[in-house]
């Protein structure tokens, strides 16, 4: 509270020498005045800002692999150099990021602002532990919520948003072009009107997995015991099966309680991804992924044809050389979906200086701020225009080895169109239940129980645990 109590008379105080006075939100945490921020940010003169502010440090944490981290070293390092009376101490955590963020709550040594799960940061908010990013946005001078695609911000209640993605992303499909040359696959669609049913989906990857002896699955004498490229591969978690169970109509838990998975619209996706490994043997089984390469590498390497993941995997892809295309997810039932990432950058109500962490946050958010990070493909923008602008558009976008022919209308179309979370950001208790979805989900990748065994058989156990929905 004291601490609290520091940042409330803070935000006063610069609010009366700036004549901008001291915003207030919805837990009456004062929004920051931000002079200077987005792009145009280098005509804040260095000299004024070190007559005007008194030296600060943030404790900023972030996850990401060998790319990101130095491109998020520079990226402070940039922040540094335009306010130069703010300085940032910046922890990378590539490994068990969620425990230890959690250690650090509860010693209650939380960071200034951070990356964050979203299943952690909707508790954290509900808590009252991290700031409403609306009292901030509403008190810019430059910038207003409608500059950010919509559905990318991540609420906790009416009117309460803790944040917005770390990035744009959209689940798609990846494929190895020459693989699909070579079994005379045409290329995947890449629009959504144009999107495989699943029956189709089936039937390319039985055509494009191959056996030792070069038979596919759709051949008589196919061996599904020595498998050498399998025809599709994705994750065992909710990023591969929730986009296609909210396109068939189904949620991971109702309104009132019911468990999704368990429920017709959601088992009939777990089914027919169970049958993906158990009855076609056209993707590998959690044990046989453990014996594979990376996702992304085994598409390099003609392990897997097709994988189904997020579009942070172009970076991969660009970075290898490989000649790769994009398609749409398949539809279920006539409809589509698609989904993003899991994880927000957050301010923490705890901080001593909101007013910087904010000019942080918004650093980050800024697409111009690291260009670099879009055109690789790791990232997607948070900002509205960098979509509808096609000068913006083509900087990121086009042009480059990440960005295939039909990224656009692949990936980026669906992510402005057929937008849904994913439980994690709407689901309260999400670890919780998710902690008896996952083995269950295995058992059923190993042929030890059906879908429908696996997913009635926890439906209690989930339905008990469940607590509601967030707004």
């Amino acid at each position: 509270m004291k601490r609290r109590g520091l940042a409330l008379l803070m935000a006063a105080v610069l609010g009366i020498l700036t004549g901008c006075g001291s915003g207030g939100g919805t837990d009456g945490a004062a929004a920051p005045d931000a002079q200077a921020g987005g792009q145009g940010e280098e005509q804040t003169g260095t000299a004024a800002a070190e007559e005007e502010h008194e030296q600060v440090e943030l404790s900023f944490t972030y996850w990401g692999g060998s790319y990101e981290q130095p491109l998020m070293e520079k990226l402070i390092a940039d922040f540094e150099e335009a306010y130069p009376y703010i300085e940032v101490d910046s922890q990378h955590i590539p490994s068990d990021y969620e425990a230890k963020m959690s250690a650090m709550v509860a010693g209650q040594e939380e960071p200034d602002i951070a990356y964050i799960r979203d299943y952690m940061a909707l508790d954290f908010a509900e808590q009252g532990m991290l700031y409403n990013i609306f009292d901030f946005i509403d008190q810019d001078e430059e910038l207003d919520r409608e500059d950010f695609v919509e559905d990318f911000y991540l609420y906790w209640d009416e009117g309460k948003s803790y944040g917005m993605y770390t990035a744009g992303e959209s689940y798609a499909l990846f494929y190895n072009t020459e693989a699909f040359e070579e079994a005379g696959v045409d290329p995947l669609p890449t629009t959504v009107e144009d999107a495989l049913t699943w029956e189709e989906l089936v039937d390319v990857a039985q055509r494009l997995t191959i056996d030792q002896n070069g038979n596919n699955a759709q051949s008589p004498d196919f061996d599904p015991e020595h498998i050498r490229q399998y025809g599709i591969r994705f994750d065992f978690n909710q990023g591969s099966y929730m986009p296609l169970v909210h396109g068939n109509g189904g949620t991971y838990m109702t309104e009132d309680g019911k468990f999704g998975l368990a429920q017709e619209e959601g088992l009939d996706v777990i089914e027919k991804m169970g049958d993906l490994v158990t009855k076609y043997h056209v993707a590998p089984s959690p044990a046989e992924t453990k014996s594979l390469p990376s996702t992304a590498v085994s598409l390099t390497t003609r392990q897997s044809a097709i994988i189904m993941i997020g579009q942070w995997v172009l970076l991969d892809l660009g970075e290898s050389g490989v000649d790769f295309g994009v398609g749409v997810l398949p539809e279920m039932n006539g409809e589509y979906s698609t989904s993003p990432g899991w994880g927000t950058v957050g301010i923490f109500e705890s901080t001593e200086h909101p007013e910087e962490a904010w000019l942080l946050w918004k650093w980050l958010a800024d697409p111009s701020r690291a260009i670099e990070a879009y055109q690789s493909g790791l990232w997607m923008p948070l900002m509205t225009e960098w979509y509808t602008n096609e000068d913006l558009l083509n900087q990121w976008a086009a042009g480059n080895i990440a960005h295939p022919e039909g990224y656009k209308e692949a990936v980026m179309e669906p992510a402005l169109n057929h937008f849904h979370r994913h439980p994690s950001a709407y689901v309260k208790n999400f670890a919780e239940i998710d902690a008896l979805v996952t083995p269950a989900l295995e058992r059923m990748y190993l042929g030890e129980e059906s879908a429908q065994e696996a997913m009635e058989g926890i439906a209690d156990q989930a339905e008990t645990l469940f607590e509601g929905l967030y707004e």
